[in-house]
């Protein structure tokens, strides 16, 4: 279960590090370690509920060591969950020498014999493949068919068809990443993108993961600014660097 191999190694790496700040924003949650550390989550509002206490810790968070935060990834609170990643992508997403810089949509190898599945809707990468590939399947868990898009139900049926594969790591958070994988079993390249995505290439060694596409933070105070403020993926661009890991 890559979810809990990515708590496992985080707690193994985390040390004695203290939360310093977390901003539960509109579109991500942040968190700030006291070695410098921050690290990023998608926050999955519309899926919190109605109830005003989503988060019973509200209040109670900076000063708990990191160890305490990281295992809420496992729990299906998708606030906590998403708080559970952000501390362990503040672990993780630090030390990344010898990975490269730059946009993910310049990596991936595509041409008119391929076929393109997608696990979620990322527009950008979509409008460069759609004039190469043979086929795209876009998946959406609520699609709208008149887009084009693909119910999650269709997985099984359609992405074993798939030769390059881009998965959303919001997929993480809500727990279906282990039920995705197995069917991308003719894939020659299989991405995990987006700013949740933990830089931990040794993770995914086993799994059929090719390619990290993630951020790493270059001005916390900035992008702690940026979330609180509801900030999405292109206003947080002044605060973060693209980074790409093969797995």
């Amino acid at each position: 279960m890559i979810t809990q191999n990515i708590v496992d190694e985080a707690l193994r790496q985390c040390g004695n590090k203290r939360i310093v700040d977390v901003r539960a924003g509109l579109g991500y949650t942040c968190v700030l370690l006291s070695d410098g550390g921050c690290g990023l989550a998608y926050t999955f509002r519309n899926d919190l509920g109605a109830c005003c206490g989503s988060m019973n810790s509200a209040g109670k968070l900076i000063g708990m060591n990191a160890e305490e935060v990281i295992p809420w990834l496992m729990e299906d609170n998708r606030l906590k969950a998403a708080i559970g990643l952000a501390t362990a992508n503040a672990v993780f997403n630090t030390n990344i020498e010898g990975y490269g810089h730059g946009n993910v949509v310049d990596e991936i190898s595509i041409d008119a014999s391929d076929t393109f599945g997608m696990i979620g809707e990322f527009r950008p990468i979509l409008s460069k493949v759609r004039a190469k590939a043979k086929q795209v399947y876009v998946f959406e868990q609520k699609p709208n068919l008149c887009e084009g898009l693909y119910s999650e139900q269709q997985i099984p049926q359609l992405l074993p068809q798939c030769s390059v594969i881009v998965i959303t790591s919001t997929s993480i958070i809500n727990h279906t990443i282990d039920e995705i994988l197995p069917y991308c079993v003719n894939a020659k390249q299989v991405c995990l993108v987006g700013p949740s995505t933990p830089l931990n290439p040794a993770l995914f060694r086993t799994l059929p993961i090719t390619l990290l596409a993630g951020v790493v933070v270059t001005n916390a105070e900035l992008l702690l600014q940026i979330v609180s403020q509801g900030g999405g993926t292109m206003s947080m661009k002044p605060a973060v660097d693209q980074v790409l890991a093969h797995v």
